[in-house]
């Protein structure tokens, strides 16, 4: 007996980034059952005040949210991890919560999700990788999946170089314990580094299954936009204390395509970029109506 499709709940836990925002919704909203967005909307991961953008009004308009998907919670909180888990956890309620009795005719059954999706702001999916992610963690069913994302920077018109892995796809019965990584105590990683291992043991050792990049990838913007959009993000995000000093006038100021490892807190990561025209992006990149400073035409 075949199983049903699977039900994906998308997870959001963001600050600001409007226009990126809209952008990544639109992206995922027909291929998700339903939205959470976690924010600690006026403060930062420190918990310091910060001036907040129009996030908040953006969601509670239902601009983006024709069909009622979207979930909003204003948290105070401090941890990213955390934030996402508190989402998850109003996603997918435990048992004695949802044990009650029926209100009234329009009461319907609460339904958990099979997969919460990961997703940041500054994060877009393109349709067909949507569906090709889903068919494929619907095969096994495994705790936590890995999805690798090609990444930009100043504009989308700039590629980084190689792909980064990251959890994207997360059981509803599993947890974060750090930003978006899963919990694999040093023993099993080392056994899962041991040669010519059969796949299925290596994957319950690690225990996430790395999705292939001709599967799904995604499209991560975390550096696209204006300074303005990277001032604010180096100063509120969760790696501001590992960004060096004076990046943002020693390297995004003066960056051209010939710099080389220009990453602001692990410079190796972003080893070099390279220019695409619009025409080589996809179409939930190019036919987005951006404002000035993210992509050149």
């Amino acid at each position: 007996m075949s199983r049903l499709p699977l039900r994906v709940h998308a997870i959001y836990s963001v600050l600001d980034d409007a226009p990126l925002f809209r952008a990544s919704v639109r992206s995922i909203y027909d291929h998700v059952d339903g939205i959470t967005v976690i924010t600690t909307h006026d403060r930062d991961w420190h918990g310091r005040p910060r001036d907040a953008d129009e996030l908040v009004a953006l969601i509670l308009s239902r601009e983006l949210d024709p069909q009622h998907k979207i979930e909003l919670a204003v948290v105070n909180e401090t941890n990213e991890a955390r934030s996402r888990n508190r989402a998850m956890d109003l996603a997918a309620p435990r048992s004695e919560s949802l044990r009650v009795r029926q209100q009234h005719q329009s009461d319907t059954p609460h339904e958990i999700p099979d997969y919460f999706l990961i997703v940041d702001a500054d994060e877009i999916y393109e349709a067909e990788a949507l569906t090709r992610l889903k068919a494929y963690a619907a095969r096994c069913r495994r705790p936590f999946y890995r999805v690798a994302c090609i990444r930009y920077f100043k504009r989308w018109n700039y590629r980084i170089d190689g792909l980064e892995w990251m959890v994207a796809l997360v059981r509803a019965d599993r947890r974060l314990p750090y930003l978006r990584l899963r919990r694999t105590n040093v023993v099993r990683r080392a056994a899962a580094r041991v040669p010519r291992l059969p796949d299925g043991i290596r994957i319950a050792l690690r225990g996430f299954e790395d999705v292939p990049p001709e599967v799904a990838v995604f499209h991560h913007g975390s550096y696209v936009g204006p300074r303005r959009r990277i001032k604010a993000k180096l100063e509120s995000f969760g790696h501001s204390a590992e960004v060096a000093p004076g990046w943002l006038e020693d390297v995004w100021d003066t960056w051209t395509p010939d710099r080389r490892d220009f990453n602001p807190a692990y410079p190796t990561l972003f080893s070099r970029a390279e220019r695409v025209d619009a025409t080589a992006l996809p179409a939930e990149i190019v036919e987005h109506a951006w404002p000035a400073g993210y992509l050149d035409s």
